[in-house]
């Protein structure tokens, strides 16, 4: 039977004891995971670059091209599109969007709350008075993030977490270390816990890494790092989490932090290259 409710789940979370690192700060947690991580990396007689996620494995990259143009090229397509008033995507954003990517998600100190990369995208289409986009869907915001991203390719992370957002991350912490559905899982349980090991012919990816790997290209289409969550919550025999919901994005606030400081790289399961301007 599937795990009833995630909101439930986090509300006893909250009311009982935390999982893993107290509430320390944000720093001492990424500090620490990474630790843990590369211990068990060396235990399981891996390292970061074996860990990487399957989708850019070399088994990923040996997959036949799909036809057609490729999410980062569709992307282009995409941000260069002139909205009725004349004005584009690349308009909302410093230096056309270059170089902007690596700092997202950010804590938004006037909305209160974590604001992601595909969250900045709609918000410029509703004050133009365009159609908003689905969050998850790999044909347009895939696209488009895949795009954008690249326009930041090799950028450090730079997300920061100030004290207004330390209850963010470490919401995002504990749902991270929380077992749900039928497989009594967490995502902690497969990449940190068990990073690098193999399971089904490929190593866990570790989760410090993940972030800078988004979206994740398969089969000529761009899953968001949030689809991708979606899809593991799914797996576990659990009911996922809203794309765009305070619980997905202070999720993928806590896991973009693990990758402080670590290059973005692009998703290249066929081999697409960066598209210049």
């Amino acid at each position: 039977m599937r795990f009833r409710s995630l909101r439930l789940a986090l509300a006893v979370l909250l009311a009982g004891a935390a999982i893993g690192a107290s509430a320390a700060g944000a720093e001492a947690v990424r500090q620490s995971i990474a630790a843990r991580i590369e211990d068990q990396l060396k235990a399981a007689g891996a390292d970061a670059a074996t860990a990487a996620p399957a989708e850019a494995s070399p088994q990923a990259a040996a997959t036949p091209p799909a036809a057609g143009p490729t999410p980062i090229e569709r992307g282009k397509v995409l941000w260069v599109r002139k909205f009725k008033d004349g004005r584009t995507l690349a308009s909302c954003y410093p230096n056309g969007g270059r170089r902007v990517a690596a700092s997202y998600p950010l804590y938004d100190s006037r909305l209160k709350r974590v604001v992601t990369l595909e969250m900045s995208i709609n918000q410029c289409l509703k004050v133009h008075r365009e159609a908003l986009l689905e969050p998850t869907d790999p044909q347009t915001m895939g696209a488009l993030t895949a795009y954008l991203r690249s326009l930041s390719d090799g950028r450090k992370v730079a997300v920061r977490v100030p004290a207004a957002a330390e209850s963010h991350f470490e919401q995002g912490r504990r749902l991270y270390f929380t077992r749900f559905g039928q497989r009594n899982f967490a995502c902690a349980s497969c990449h940190v816990q068990n990073a690098g090991r193999i399971y089904a012919d490929q190593a866990l990816s570790a989760a410090v890494g993940q972030a800078t790997r988004w979206p994740f290209i398969r089969a000529n289409q761009a899953f968001t790092l949030q689809a991708q969550i979606r899809d593991c919550l799914d797996r576990m025999g659990a009911a996922p989490f809203g794309a765009g919901s305070d619980e997905m994005n202070d999720l993928e606030y806590f896991l973009t932090y693990l990758s402080l400081g670590l290059p973005l790289k692009p998703n290249t399961d066929r081999g697409q290259t960066t598209v210049k301007n």
